[in-house]
């Protein structure tokens, strides 16, 4: 009879379990939608477009008081200082504490250079039970340890009540990817009543001296030595051209400079030119008829790419990309960043490139796809979406994520659209031998401002002791809950920014860093068998396969907005390639201006993430050849003859050039044009004065406006009072500082601060993009009280001549004695 007790107890529980069932649920649902919706299916990728497409490649977020990586040159080689801000640890500090015996922090150095010395320098704030113990904390690199640190007495500290420590590393222990370890020398007792911990600054840094390594002469090292992923800094990159490049070897360059900036993305890219070979690294763009003088060409006899050394300066490389005209010389270019060279040899010459599928409208890489559902395992690894408990955040069981987006510029936020998410998760809890009360939950932001969604995931009583039944059932230790939440986001909260994020805040309750302790030193105990789930954490896993879909929302922005153009190189980079984009210089272009369109290619590449592969840069008498594109012009005053032409189309009543007088005082606009204006369309912007270009009082410009060789599309001037004001513009682009200031119709850029870039305003004048005629009906009204007037009056006249005719009809008829 005992022995039938337990398959006893076993039926009765699940029959319990049975009956109670259908009054739990384990989905959850947003108020206002059914928890039972059907799961949204996927549509198919478009062929043109990558299977797994890459995942796009974001800033970092910005920080206050993040310190930045230094370079500098000495006579044994370059050092460099990458402090704990720059190497995974943000503004606020790090520590090593009893619930949490290490800090690791991770960084990469690049792949051709050697260290040879490498310093730590270590800021540490003990708390007050550790101070005057010897051999306290151990520090690793890559496993292997460096060094101990003893923690001194309270009056080895600072007034911050903190204390310096520099331990010298082997070189021979930095590789290419590099981990630093600060820990315990001994995990502390657990049971102790007091919390020992150390807290690491931020300001705590590594320096290092880098010899730079040989490398050979084979193209498969391509992109090094030019461009390193591993590298932080700005890319640097010097092209070798003729003194008066052709219109091939311009559009050769332009490419090539767009390919360094996708490759750069936020570091950025700086490219520049010049007509003679420098002493570092240099890529060469010659023909048979435009090359280089003094500089010595290998054999062209097709599309070329050579690898080779700088000929007076060991160490450094020279690539050479060469063709017999300029068809070829495009062609090896193409071959570069196709990344379709040979995977071996120091030369190549290139007879045919396989064709590639067109682009599609805003499918840049950089870009969160907009044309279809978007995995949030595409916007953040699958491996950051889960929390098991281990990273305290002010003492407290939680962590936060973020899901950058980067938007194109054009989606219209406008009242009722929406974006759905489809939010999927899976909760485990604590071990129900835990008698600490259950305290989890999960809370969504966009842009830590509106909030998504703020769920609780503790169950209630009931559903506990079904949990804890079905365990003993099945012999499973561990429960899994999952959720899935349907929300609705606005499209109106996006704004008009490209950036944007939803922060993602998991809470597991108080932070017990006792039990956290246990843990962690049975783990350590248990040499890799399974840990005792007696002091196990609760975990929380955002499923991968959750998506948020753009697809439904229309794109149109109202232009000129030069914000879009500075930030995401738009409405240029809506196709990624730049098939639709085209930069002119003048017909004799100056070496600052060839500079400026270098710096402006490499922008738009960072902005799309892809090679402008079919930008056409053009001079002047070529214009006929590109008006039906997208035009970034760029000149001085005095050389580049549309800003005359155009004067009209343009934000500027007059130019200087050289050798005229003073220009007159800004042309006000009179009022009754005001008064009439505000009539027709409602104003958001006073109106824009037309500008002399010495009114602004600066010496470079940017301008946006429609052009004037085909409706709709859009013109971008770089205007420069000399040639060598437009470096005032290229830089302002360059720099977060500036270019975040860079909006509205026109910015003028006065000198290298911020505070230099003004902005001016006005009231768009036309549109990139395509709406539902409903939608444009409706924008356009709300934006023209005249024309609202006019559709309204309209209206009522149509129905009051119906009416009249209906009731002249009915009176005919009853005249006539007919029936009604």
């Amino acid at each position: 009879m005992m022995r039938r007790i337990p398959h006893l107890k076993a039926a009765l529980a699940a029959v319990t379990l049975c009956l109670l069932a259908p009054a739990w649920s384990g989905q959850t649902g947003q108020a206002g939608t059914s928890p039972s919706a059907p799961e949204r299916t996927e549509p198919a990728r478009s062929g043109a477009l990558p299977e797994n497409p890459a995942r796009p490649t974001l800033p970092p977020p910005e920080t206050a008081g993040t310190l930045k990586s230094t370079v500098r040159r000495s006579a044994e080689g370059r050092e460099l200082t990458l402090p704990f801000s720059q190497i995974g640890q943000v503004h606020h500090p790090h520590e090593v504490r009893r619930g949490q015996f290490r800090q690791r922090l991770h960084f990469e150095l690049r792949t051709d250079e050697l260290v040879r010395r490498a310093t730590l320098t270590l800021m540490l704030a003990p708390s007050p039970d550790l101070l005057g113990r010897n051999d306290l904390l151990v520090v690793k690199l890559n496993s292997e340890t460096v060094g101990r640190i003893a923690v001194p007495p309270a009056s080895g500290l600072d007034r911050s009540g903190q204390f310096s420590t520099q331990l010298e590393l082997d070189p021979k222990l930095l590789t290419d990817s590099n981990e630093l370890t600060v820990q315990f020398v001994a995990p502390p007792q657990c049971d102790s009543a007091q919390f020992p911990r150390a807290s690491i600054n931020g300001h705590s840094s590594v320096q290092l001296t880098m010899q730079p390594l040989p490398l050979a002469n084979d193209l498969s090292v391509l992109p090094s030595p030019f461009f390193d992923r591993r590298d932080l800094g700005r890319t640097e990159v010097m092209l070798v051209t003729s003194d008066r490049p052709d219109g091939s070897t311009l559009q050769a360059a332009g490419q090539l400079a767009s390919w360094f900036g996708a490759l750069a993305g936020h570091r950025g890219a700086r490219i520049r030119s010049r007509a003679d070979l420098p002493a570092g690294h240099a890529i060469v763009l010659a023909t048979a008829q435009d090359r280089p003088a003094g500089v010595s060409l290998p054999p062209i006899t097709g599309a070329t790419v050579v690898l080779g050394s700088h000929p007076s300066r060991p160490g450094a490389k020279v690539l050479y990309l060469l063709g017999r005209d300029g068809a070829e010389l495009r062609r090896a270019v193409e071959a570069l960043v196709r990344g379709q060279l040979p995977a071996q040899g120091s030369s190549a010459v290139i007879d045919t490139l396989p064709e590639v599928a067109p682009r599609q409208p805003h499918d840049a890489l950089r870009w969160t796809g907009t044309h279809r559902p978007v995995r949030f395992d595409e916007l953040v690894p699958q491996e950051r979406l889960g929390f098991s408990g281990t990273l305290p955040d002010s003492m407290r069981n939680s962590m936060t994520m973020s899901l950058q987006m980067r938007l194109p510029p054009d989606l219209f936020p406008w009242r009722e659209r929406v974006v759905p998410v489809d939010l999927r998760l899976t909760h485990s809890p604590r071990p129900f031998s835990d008698p600490r009360p259950e305290q989890a939950s999960i809370e969504l932001r966009l842009n830590n401002e509106q909030a998504l969604i703020d769920e609780n995931l503790a169950a209630s009583q009931p559903r506990r002791w079904i949990e804890q039944l079905w365990q003993q059932i099945s012999g499973d230790m561990e429960v899994k809950r999952e959720h899935r939440h349907l929300i609705r986001m606005p499209v109106e909260s996006l704004g008009t920014r490209s950036y944007n994020a939803i922060n993602i805040r998991i809470d597991h309750g108080p932070f017990d860093e006792r039990a956290q302790c246990l843990r962690e030193a049975q783990a350590e105990n248990s040499q890799g068998g399974r840990p005792d789930e007696t002091w196990s954490l609760p975990s929380t896993v955002i499923d991968g396969s959750s998506t948020i879909d753009f697809s439904d929302v229309p794109h149109y922005l109202p232009m000129p907005d030069l914000a879009a153009f500075a930030n995401a190189g738009f409405p240029f980079t809506r196709m990624a390639d730049l098939s639709e984009t085209a930069i002119v210089l003048p017909d004799l272009p100056m070496r600052e201006e060839i500079d400026a369109m270098l710096g402006v290619a490499s922008r738009l590449g960072e902005g799309s993430g892809v090679a402008g592969r079919l930008l056409e840069v053009v001079r002047v008498r070529e214009i006929d050849r590109v008006a039906q594109r997208e035009l970034v012009v760029i000149g001085s005053a005095g050389s580049q003859p549309l800003f005359t032409e155009w004067v009209r189309a343009m934000p500027f009543r007059d130019l200087p050039v050289a050798g005229s007088g003073d220009l007159p005082e800004t042309l006000e606009v009179p009022f009754w044009r005001r008064w009439l204006h505000g009539l027709w369309q409602r104003p958001k912007f006073p109106p824009l004065p037309q500008q002399t270009f010495r009114s602004v009082e600066a010496p470079a410009v940017i301008a946006g406006f429609e052009s004037p060789l085909r409706a709709g599309r859009s013109v971008v001037a770089l205007i420069g009072a000399t040639a060598a004001d437009l470096e005032l513009l290229t830089g302002a682009l360059a720099d977060a500082e500036r270019l975040r200031r860079i909006h509205g119709h026109l910015s003028s850029v006065r000198d290298e601060t911020p505070e230099g870039v003004r902005p001016w305003h006005a009231d768009p004048t036309y549109g990139s993009g395509e709406l539902p005629w409903l939608t444009r009906l409706r924008w356009e009204l709300s934006n023209k009280p005249v024309l609202l007037w006019l559709v309204l009056f309209g209206a009522i006249l149509a129905l009051s001549l119906i009416t009249f005719v209906l009731l002249q009809r009915h009176a005919i008829r009853r005249r006539a004695g007919s029936p009604l």
